[in-house]
């Protein structure tokens, strides 16, 4: 009995062992797929790495889009390449903040039979330039992260790069957009937008693009107009300093012959001021011949294009090429205009369509 069971124990552990040996022909291993395309990054390395790497995506930003545009009508997700800095969230917190600057004709916030942008530049950079959302970097360090970002994003193999890779994800984010939005009619009834509507707000977002993009194109070309941008903010600053002269005055009791010296004083740096406000307008007019811009607009712009200069005089060669960007970016929306509303199902990355919905005006 004892043999018996010595030999019964020594064909298991025989079994055994012929079985681990052999197990991959009852249980295969599985065979590793690749589950998502690669998503393109822009290295914040050296300046040299940066432009190496940012050819590389631009070039792979066209391919993947052609890629994409002949996927088929069932494909469900465009996988878009990625940049580390400027994220997808930044380009669909632009395409909603852009939908909400929209006021439809006809509704509670614009009577009028026509449509209208409520937007300017000035709130776009507070919002992107101060809160920072969708960017990268670290929000409680304002001056610090919009170094960051500029010495990022101007680069001229970045800018093709997010050209190539993000427009696309623009304008499948504004259509996401625009069929979840609604606005309130002057009975206070909510209504989606129609597809007039819709075609009216790319037209009207494609010409302020646009026109924006050839002001910054000629302002960061044309070197006349950065002296007269410097006299300018001189002539501001002494606008302060003479007001702030006239109220030291007050609090030491001075005579009345140096307060009425220090309130013409004020007077007349105001009227410089002026004079250099109007001559520097007059400049950027005739330069970039802008339409549909108040002169508060184009001031402001100038000023932002001369902050750059100051921070990197070679900067301005990539914000020329910016604005240039924009114009084209601004062709891609019109086009977009002219085409009929897609389905919900062909705009393909659902991801983006996971914020509640918006109101237009609102």
């Amino acid at each position: 009995m004892k043999r018996v069971l010595a030999i019964l124990v020594i064909l298991a552990l025989a079994g055994g062992y012929w079985f681990m040996q052999n197990r991959e022909r009852f249980f295969p291993k599985p065979i590793a797929t690749e589950v998502a395309p690669q998503r393109w990054q822009v290295s914040t390395g050296t300046a040299s790495q940066n432009v190496t790497h940012g050819q590389v995506n631009a070039t792979n930003a066209s391919l993947d889009a052609d890629q994409n545009a002949t996927a088929g009508a069932n494909a469900t997700k465009i996988n878009y390449p990625s940049d580390e800095i400027v994220r997808h969230d930044f380009v669909q917190d632009v395409s909603s903040y852009l939908i909400v600057r929209y006021l439809p004709g006809g509704t509670k916030k614009n009577p009028a039979p026509e449509g209208r942008f409520d937007l300017n530049v000035k709130s776009l950079n507070i919002r992107y330039g101060v809160d920072f959302p969708g960017l990268n970097v670290d929000q409680t360090d304002t001056l610090g992260a919009r170094k960051i970002v500029f010495s990022h994003v101007l680069q001229g193999p970045v800018l093709d790069f997010m050209h190539a890779a993000y427009t696309p994800l623009f304008l499948d984010s504004l259509e996401r957009g625009l069929q979840s939005s609604t606005h309130t009619l002057p009975s206070g009834e909510e209504a989606s937008i129609t597809e007039e509507q819709r075609k009216e707000m790319l037209g009207l977002l494609a010409a302020k693009l646009r026109m924006i993009g050839r002001i910054v194109g000629t302002l960061a070309k044309t070197e006349s107009i950065r002296p007269l941008v410097a006299k300018y903010l001189e002539d501001i600053e002494s606008v302060s300093q003479a007001h702030l002269a006239f109220w030291n005055l007050q609090g030491e009791n001075a005579t009345v012959t140096a307060s009425n010296d220090a309130s013409a004083r004020i007077k007349t740096t105001i009227q410089t001021r002026e004079i250099s406000r109007q001559r520097l307008l007059q400049a950027i007019v005739s330069s970039a011949d802008p339409q549909g811009m108040d002169a508060s607009e184009l001031i402001y712009l100038a000023q932002w294009i001369y902050r750059r200069g100051l921070e990197d005089p070679k900067s301005m060669v990539s914000v020329a090429k910016a604005g240039e960007l924009l114009i084209k970016t601004s062709a891609a929306v019109e086009e977009r205009s002219r085409q009929p509303k897609p389905e919900l199902d062909q705009l393909l990355n659902p991801e983006l369509s996971e914020n509640s919905t918006q109101k237009v005006g609102d």
